[in-house]
């Protein structure tokens, strides 16, 4: 009989949301993080178009291009961005390492657009029932979720 032992999840991962009311705070706590240097961590990062639009001052349209440029300049990289209608939240942006599981297609629509998709999607990354269900009425009441993925540092980090 051969036995192993050993931890062998050492760099399990970690999931962490922090919602923003305010553009301008979501912006300088990416500069924080850039200044830290955050590449062991995945960023990404969710909020309705039309509040994103508001904040911007700039006219809501189907041609999200300003949209995402804006975050490439931001991020200071070229990032995933996408866009989806839910049902609840109305249309949402997501940009970082989790747009293809948001968009990821189940009968030609997106995960996230299914009227449960975006709670599931959350419960699936590890967020308890209670943190989803939070998460998402934030994201529809007009706040920009935060979503950092990575090893256990990512908590000591924040």
């Amino acid at each position: 009989m051969i036995m192993i032992t050993g931890n062998y999840n050492i760099l399990e991962k970690q999931i962490h949301f922090k919602a923003y009311q305010e553009l301008s705070k979501l912006e300088n706590a990416l500069k924080e993080l850039n200044e830290k240097n955050i590449s062991t961590f995945q960023v990404s990062i969710m909020g309705k178009l039309t509040q994103f639009c508001n904040d911007k001052d700039i006219e809501f349209s189907k041609d999200t291009a300003i949209i995402n440029s804006y975050w490439n300049r931001l991020l200071g990289k070229t990032v995933n961005f996408g866009t989806f209608y839910n049902p609840e939240s109305g249309p949402v942006f997501i940009v970082g390492s989790l747009v293809t599981i948001f968009l990821y297609k189940i009968n030609g629509k997106s995960l996230a657009a299914l009227s449960s998709g975006t709670y599931g999607i959350f419960r699936g990354m590890g967020s308890s029932e209670a943190q989803s269900a939070m998460n998402l009425k934030l994201l529809n009441s007009g706040s920009y979720l935060l979503i950092l993925r990575g090893g256990n540092n990512v908590l000591d980090f924040l």
